[in-house]
């Protein structure tokens, strides 16, 4: 669990762990990156509640989103290790659900699941992803684009160097694509962990320009193992995400900006590129356009983060 400045959330992170109903060992190695609201304080309560269960690791100098995490993995040393960012929590049966999903496929190496959505006050708001159950490898995930949530990854613990190997920084999307290429990653739609969309301490609110360089960072590093199809297919769906994003924030600029790189990587011919990005975003647009009409029409509020 990696944590900085989630005094609002710790308690429910940690207590939604502690009360997991799973036949295995649970220990809880929190990265406390020098918070200075009070976060540190909840956890030190805790662990004196549940001694030698919860260890807590608070840095001398900021490590920084990655940092943090990767030195905590550092101290994981079970059969199967959990990510849980310190915003987030797990909804009960979590961990039984995800170890059963891996017993059954010695051969994968990491399960995902799907969330529950809840806004900042942790009023629900919708679901993670629409995805069915199966398991993707990493022309799947490329295909798709990151629609995993982290908070909801659970691998073996003998892939914990796939992702201790990975050079600083990047994302999550980064992991879930060297996992996927260690053995697969199994996705249940089950929804097991609440995410907090948007949160406070969220990097995609704090940074989202360095969020999605980070992000084709990922598809970069994964494209030489993959056909050259599924590089277009990356890379399009990449575009699409800037695309909605250069809308949203009336920077159209943003476009030009990542064309180059996005056509690059596609090794398509730039007509061929356009249309596979145009009919990408049309299909996005069309998906979120029959989203926006039945809760219209449903008086619904909630709503599929990703659709895929």
């Amino acid at each position: 669990m990696s944590t900085y400045n989630h005094r609002r959330y710790i308690a429910d992170c940690l207590l939604s762990v502690l009360s997991q109903d799973v036949d295995a060992d649970v220990e809880v190695w929190v990265g406390d990156d020098m918070s200075d609201d009070g976060t540190s304080d909840i956890i030190a309560a805790l662990v004196k509640d549940w001694p030698g269960q919860v260890h807590h690791v608070i840095h001398t100098e900021r490590q920084g989103p990655i940092g943090n995490l990767r030195s905590t993995i550092a101290l994981a040393d079970g059969d199967f290790i959990a990510h849980l960012d310190g915003d987030d929590f797990w909804l009960p049966g979590k961990l039984r659900e995800q170890l059963a999903v891996l017993q059954a496929a010695p051969d994968c190496a990491a399960c995902c699941a799907n969330a529950s959505v809840f806004d900042d006050e942790r009023e629900p708001v919708g679901i993670f992803s629409n995805a069915r159950s199966q398991q993707f490898d990493t022309s799947g995930l490329l295909r798709r684009g990151n629609f995993l949530n982290h908070s909801s990854l659970f691998y073996r613990g003998g892939f914990r160097a796939a992702v201790l190997e990975l050079t600083p920084p990047f994302i999550d999307y980064r992991i879930h694509l060297a996992l996927s290429a260690a053995g697969g990653v199994a996705y249940t739609s089950k929804l097991l962990v609440g995410y907090r969309s948007n949160s406070s301490g969220s990097m995609l609110v704090r940074d989202n320009e360095a969020v999605r360089r980070q992000y084709f960072e990922a598809i970069e590093a994964a494209l030489p193992e993959v056909s050259v199809t599924i590089r277009a297919k990356a890379c399009a769906d990449f575009m699409r995400r800037v695309a909605f994003r250069a809308l949203r924030l009336r920077r159209l600029t943003m476009l030009r900006e990542w064309w180059p790189e996005a056509l690059r990587g596609s090794e398509e011919t730039a007509p061929r590129f356009l249309i596979r990005c145009l009919a990408c975003f049309l299909a996005e647009s069309a998906r979120q356009t029959l989203q926006t009409l039945t809760a219209f029409v449903l008086r619904a509020q909630t709503r599929v983060l990703y659709f895929r």
